[in-house]
């Protein structure tokens, strides 16, 4: 028993037998607490598919009274323990009530923490292009991007996949810091954070050298401003690109180049612009052109036509007799028809062209030598 209790008597007796006697109580009490072990600490992992796992544990006691000892765990051995770290206090009880408590940690792990393997990076792209920010992991089972806004992350609507792409990004963009949350079955894991950097897109401006309305024998200059400097160009007439055109500058263009011009810009950081389009036509004229004059019997003829217009250069010489006839369908106004009547002796020639109602266009007289 941990609680005794003894009553002892005492007499005391003369030397003619008289005795007296009195009686006396002890109570013995228990006040030592028992000696408690717990376990050391527990390490584990959850099962896969459970974000629980249930811990057993077996804490004891000695009592110097040899009693019943009773022994309590708070959580107790055999309960679910969740992820991460949980502090279990044991008490000891012996029958007089005395107590003694010791603590240890039962540490769980998920058995299917999300695990990422390659982490988003910072991106740098140029005003108006798609950037796209990825992630790759194990033991996912969903994402959730987040924008990092006003010191706080931001879910991003609708952005749930392992990427995320943003597209047609703007220069107000630039710097902004994103990051993923991995979301396991038990386990939410984010990434490391990543930035956007977006470029700003050159500027491009084509200046003509002179009305681009152009007569034959005017000549015309398109030349592109830009900036930043120090990039490479594409020109472009009629949609097509013009081999060989990788200059600042197209140089020499007559009203045989009539046509649609704009030119593509590509800075040091990649980025591309592309021009508004500089229209260079022919302006409407009743002259008849004849070069060279004099020539040696072979010359260009033009003048100011429809595309596709049937007409004819006739040739007479100082009698009226006609020496040449060659009929043609033009292309471009101001179309160049070569002539060639070498073959003929040297003097005074009359040209004339005609529409295909015989109607004249225009004639000139030209000098062959030879």
């Amino acid at each position: 028993a941990n609680r005794y209790t003894i009553t002892r008597t005492y007499r005391a007796t003369d030397v003619c037998g008289n005795f007296a006697e009195c009686s006396q109580i002890i109570t013995v009490n228990d006040q030592t607490a028992p000696v408690l072990t717990c376990p050391a600490n527990i390490t584990t992992t959850t099962p896969i598919g459970f974000c629980t796992v249930a811990v057993s544990f077996a804490p004891t006691a000695t009592d110097n009274c040899g009693g019943a000892v009773t022994i309590t765990s708070v959580p107790a051995s055999g309960s679910q323990f969740s992820i991460g770290t949980t502090l279990v206090t044991v008490t000891a009880t012996d029958a007089c009530g005395n107590a003694s408590t010791c603590t240890f940690n039962v540490m769980v792990s998920d058995g299917q923490l999300p695990v990422i393997s390659q982490h988003p990076v910072n991106r740098t792209v140029c005003a108006g292009t798609n950037a796209t920010f990825s992630v790759t992991s194990t033991n996912a089972v969903s994402y959730q991007w987040q924008q990092y806004i006003g010191g706080i992350w931001t879910n991003i609507t609708g952005q749930t996949s392992s990427s995320m792409t943003l597209n047609a990004v703007t220069h107000s963009m630039n710097t902004n810091t994103y990051r993923v949350n991995v979301v396991g079955l038990c386990t939410t894991v984010p990434s490391n954070a990543a930035s956007l950097y977006v470029n700003p897109l050159p500027l491009i401006n084509l200046a003509a050298s002179v009305p681009p309305i152009l007569l034959p024998g005017q000549t015309l200059t398109i030349t592109a401003t830009v900036s930043p400097a120090g990039g490479s160009f594409v020109w472009f007439k009629n949609n097509a690109a013009i081999p060989g055109a990788t200059g600042s500058s197209l140089t020499g263009l007559t009203v045989s180049d009539i046509g649609t011009y704009r030119a593509e810009y590509t800075d040091l950081n990649g980025c591309r612009s592309i021009s508004a389009d500089l229209f260079v036509t022919a302006q409407p004229s009743g002259n008849l052109y004849v070069y060279p004059n004099p020539n040696t019997g072979v010359f260009r003829v033009r003048f100011f036509n429809q595309t596709n217009e049937p007409g004819s250069v006739l040739v007479y010489n100082e009698n009226g007799a006609r020496v040449y006839n060659q009929k043609f369908t033009s292309t471009l106004p101001y179309t160049s028809v070569l002539v060639d009547i070498s073959r003929l002796a040297a003097g005074k020639y009359l040209v004339e062209v005609v529409n295909s109602a015989g109607r004249r266009i225009g004639a000139k007289w030209i000098i062959v030598v030879h």
